[in-house]
């Protein structure tokens, strides 16, 4: 494999330092220009205006305190009445002006303006003291109005002073802005350019290896022989790309050669499926066969000589033939169980239903069968099992299956036992005999379909019930095992999920 010694994304990075670096120059130039129009904003808003506000606001409290003393004369008012807030206003105002000087001028304009007012405020205070039989107008009356008059003035003076100091930042800060547009337009060109050039000139040396591996990839068609060895050119991530698609095609072959043993491995399994099938089928015509001889000869003779042979030889002909009838029952139903396993029906919707109940209703059927036979079915379920999900068409037909598979192998006087209980989050179920077991060498195929022991061919059936119950089983999400001993008796065990413990852990959840 090749070493990668320009990785791509080296490239890559080189594609955008030069633009970055453009960029970061195009970022100081304009964070100048913007320490520079924020500078005069600054000085617009923060010192100008301060000023102008201040001084509009002490020219606001002079024809506050000059009304009530206008007011005076022309009404001939008992008192004069000047707010004290008033007042104060009017010296904070002068306060802020003096604290906030920025233009030529403006501090002898404060200055004067402070002088005045040092005068202005005892001559509001002695006039606001005067009687209503004090003599109107008099000389401190006329010095009110006089300096009012020169503070409003000089006040004027400093409002026009930072109003034009307003418009000369303004304008500076128009002549900043529009140079700072045209020098960021031109240098954004350039990067612009720079970043055009140089995207389509590493792009073309970037994509040039990777177009002539996807040649070479498209030249490689299903089925057009083996499969090739690309050939690697560069030392990035392409030619890594490339050894990996070379060791792709290695894994391929190898893939291919293993698919075909699993083809010929399953092709051999079918053979030996069919080959068993035909054997089943071979087997089950011999089955129906020799009954059904056996059934015609014994009809055929009862019908021809049926009055003159003795009537316990006609009793015997007649059990005879009840049992071949018995027999051919037997396999029938087999069959139908095959056309069930063969042809499965999509799962039904399931229920919560009891199991003693399920067990009672499975296995009412059998109890006389076992009486007849002289076996005893005990179910030993404990109280207060929890009711169980399941499909209520298919799972009793487990029951049944496992039960009568007991009775049939289980002599007179034996016993058949149903277990049925929980552990964890699962519902185990046993069926135990006390039959005659089955030999440990069947036991690994036990539920294999169209295998046929010879247990089972004695007993008249063709062994198709416990394919059928693994099955219904492991469509309930559970599995089945069998434990056996020749001449003590066999224990199927299953189990199932119980699926509204795991409904109620995703509530939980959500």
């Amino acid at each position: 494999m090749n070493a990668i010694r320009y990785p791509i994304r080296f490239k890559i990075f080189l594609v955008c330092l030069v633009p970055t670096l453009a960029l970061f120059g195009a970022v100081l130039i304009n964070n100048q220009y913007l320490n520079s129009l924020g500078e005069s904003a600054e000085k617009i808003l923060s010192k100008n205006y301060k000023s102008i506000r201040a001084a509009q606001e002490a020219r606001k409290a002079l024809e506050e305190i000059r009304h009530p003393l206008l007011v005076h004369i022309s009404r001939r008012q008992k008192a004069i009445v000047v707010s004290q807030e008033t007042l104060m206003t009017l010296g904070d105002n002068l306060n802020v002006c003096q604290e906030n000087v920025t233009e030529p001028g403006e501090r002898e304009l404060i200055d004067r303006l402070l002088e005045s007012y040092a005068r202005y405020e005892p001559l509001v205070d002695s006039l606001e003291q005067s009687r209503l039989d004090a003599p109107w107008p008099d000389d401190r009356f006329t010095d009110f109005l006089a300096l009012t008059a020169q503070m409003v003035f000089l006040l004027d003076d400093l409002v026009a002073i930072n109003e034009n100091a307003m418009e000369r930042a303004e304008q500076e800060t128009r002549m900043l802005a529009s140079q700072a547009q045209r020098n960021t337009a031109i240098l954004f060109g350039v990067i612009i350019v720079a970043i055009l050039v140089l995207s389509y000139f590493f792009s073309y040396r970037i994509a040039r290896p990777i177009m002539t591996l996807a040649g070479q990839l498209l030249s490689i068609q299903e089925g057009s022989g083996p499969y090739p060895v690309v050939q690697s050119r560069t030392d990035d991530e392409i030619g890594y790309l490339t050894d990996t698609f070379n060791r792709l095609f290695n894994r391929l072959k190898q893939y291919d050669q293993h698919r075909d043993e699993i083809i010929a491995t399953e092709r051999e399994k079918v053979r030996r499926s069919e080959e068993a099938k035909g054997r089943f089928i071979a087997d089950i015509s011999h089955q129906l066969k020799t009954p059904m001889t056996s059934l015609a000869m014994g009809i055929g003779m009862l019908q021809s000589r049926g009055d003159h042979l003795a009537a316990e030889k006609r009793a015997r002909l007649i059990a005879t033939a009840h049992d071949d009838c018995a027999r051919l029952t037997a396999l029938i139903n087999e069959l139908v169980d095959l056309s069930r396993l063969e042809a499965m029906s999509p799962p039904r919707p399931k229920e919560t239903l009891d199991m003693a109940a399920v067990i009672q209703e499975c296995t009412a059927p059998l109890i006389k069968q076992a009486e007849n036979r002289g076996v005893v079915i005990d179910i030993d379920i404990p109280a207060g099992l929890p009711p169980v999900t399941i499909d209520s068409f298919r799972f009793p037909w487990v029951i049944t299956n496992l039960v009568g598979n007991a009775l049939r192998y289980t002599d007179r006087g034996g016993r058949v036992v149903i277990k049925a209980y929980r552990q964890g989050t699962r519902f185990y179920f046993q069926c135990i005999d006390t039959g005659s077991g089955i030999n440990p060498q069947f036991l690994p195929h036990i539920f294999d379909r169209f295998t046929q022991f010879s247990e089972r061919g004695k007993a008249g059936t063709i062994g198709l019930g416990l394919a059928i119950v693994k099955d219904i089983i492991e469509q309930h999400g559970g599995d089945i095992d069998v434990e056996s001993t020749v001449g003590a008796g066999t224990c199927f065990t299953f189990w199932i999920p119980d699926e509204m413990e795991g409904r109620r852990d995703q509530s939980a959840d959500h």
